[in-house]
């Protein structure tokens, strides 16, 4: 569809940045970005707001309602997804988290991001961004990235940050913010979606 605006979908591993990534993209592009709570603003009052703050929040995978849920191919997994489609309409945008990359993949004019970085950077950019100690670094990088792999294995049976789910796999560590910038803007130059 001609009239589909680009959509940029950005996983990541915590601590890598990407929302400063996602925010310097948006603003490049006058995108609105769709994370958690802007998806869940939009919903508020409406009858999807406890659906989708489900999909986000109920994010502790009980391993027999997971085990049932894959081998049935629970098609109420998909209503969260259509919320947010729906949310998204036409207008494009930047989407973080939120299984973008599957839920986007055959969309044309969509390119799927992943970013990652040695575990040490990602504990020094999180105690420098929100001043916490090294030990609170490692110990939420290790629960937000166990969360984030079983939320996105739950909801579309994939592996977390392999990289045949995404077009671009970035390593923060190495590029920085404005590297990671520099290379979806090329990417997207190649792809002419600029």
């Amino acid at each position: 569809m001609a009239d589909e605006k680009m959509i940029i979908t950005i996983g990541r591993e915590h601590g890598t940045m990407g929302d400063k990534v996602a925010e310097k993209i948006r603003r490049q592009f006058e995108l609105p970005l769709y994370d958690k709570a802007h998806l869940l603003r939009v919903v508020e009052g409406t009858d999807d707001y406890d659906e989708l703050n489900a999909f986000f929040n109920d994010r502790k995978v009980n391993s027999l309602l997971y085990a049932i849920a894959m081998s049935e191919n629970v098609s109420s997994n998909d209503v969260p997804f259509g919320i947010i489609k729906k949310i998204i309409g036409n207008t494009g945008g930047v989407v973080m988290d939120s299984c973008g990359n599957y839920l986007f993949r055959d969309r044309p004019n969509t390119v799927r991001i992943f970013m990652h970085a040695d575990k040490n950077i990602r504990i020094k950019n999180l105690m420098k961004y929100l001043g916490i100690s090294k030990e609170q670094a490692e110990k939420e990088i290790e629960t937000e990235d166990s969360k984030r792999y079983e939320f996105h294995k739950y909801y579309t049976n994939e592996i977390w940050g392999m990289s045949n789910g995404y077009e671009l796999c970035l390593d923060e560590g190495i590029l920085g913010i404005d590297g990671c910038v520099k290379m979806i803007l090329d990417y997207l130059k190649i792809r002419n979606l600029i």
